[in-house]
């Protein structure tokens, strides 16, 4: 039906526009033919232009609905680049209720990593949006190295003040050893259900990692094990525990 407007508009256009003659051209009534039909035709235009529109709109929700459909039952799906990766984090923290990550860098990859993604507007994003999820009964767990020391601690230091009396649900470990370990983020869902995103890691010399994405049951088994495992092996930040300690009189 959508289809028919357009040439019962343009038809029905044609015809007014004829009638009325506009242009007044009086006994050559056969010349009110013209506007008539130019009328019509910018009318059948505008409308195929609206309905094409509408049909694109209709057909990318589609497409969308049918990658997330797809997207579960895929082994691994690409996300993109670190930052897009970033932003994905940031537009479902809504419906998380859990986020557990690892940021673990070796000397090699460190500057590559500050320059791409630790130092980016993307990443500094994250800062304040983690502190204001995190005092709503939300919980971040990040294990890091000696090289994400400060950068964890800015994210404790924000989120208590941000969090006050409320209490924080952002928490972080430090792991002593210095060993390459894949950086991985897993997500888990109020509904329960939990992603995993990994290849965070920029050890490939000027090449950006491109993150993956994976639901599968079994591979986010396996980085959770991984995860619980650095967890209990990693320690407080017993240095800035002491700071605060010796600071009370």
């Amino acid at each position: 039906m959508a289809a028919l407007a357009g040439p019962v508009l343009a038809l029905v256009s044609f015809v007014v526009a004829y009638l009325l003659d506009p242009v007044n051209f009086g006994e050559r009534a056969p010349l009110a033919a013209i506007p008539a039909f130019l009328l019509a035709v910018v009318v059948l235009l505008i409308s195929h232009t609206v309905l094409s529109l509408q049909e694109i709109e209709r057909a990318s929700a589609h497409t969308d609905r049918i990658y997330e459909a797809v997207k579960d039952y895929l082994h691994v799906t690409k996300v993109g680049a670190p930052e897009d990766a970033v932003q994905y984090v940031l537009a479902r923290l809504p419906i998380v209720r859990e986020v557990r990550n690892t940021t673990l860098n070796i000397p090699d990859e460190i500057e590559r990593s500050d320059e791409r993604l630790y130092g980016t507007r993307a990443y500094e994003a994250v800062r304040p949006v983690l502190a204001e999820w995190t005092s709503k009964d939300r919980r971040w767990k990040d294990i890091g190295d000696a090289r994400a020391v400060p950068r964890l601690r800015q994210n404790l230091d924000l989120a208590m003040r941000v969090a006050g009396r409320r209490g924080t649900g952002y928490q972080f470990r430090l792991l002593g050893r210095d060993e390459p370990q894949i950086n991985f983020i897993l997500l888990t869902y109020v509904d329960s259900s939990t992603e995993v995103l990994f290849n965070w890691d920029f050890r490939n010399v000027g090449q950006d990692p491109n993150v993956l994405l994976s639901r599968d049951r079994d591979i986010v088994e396996m980085f959770a094990v991984q995860f619980e495992h650095l967890w209990r092996a990693a320690s407080p930040d017993h240095d800035r525990t002491a700071t605060r300690s010796s600071s009370v009189k």
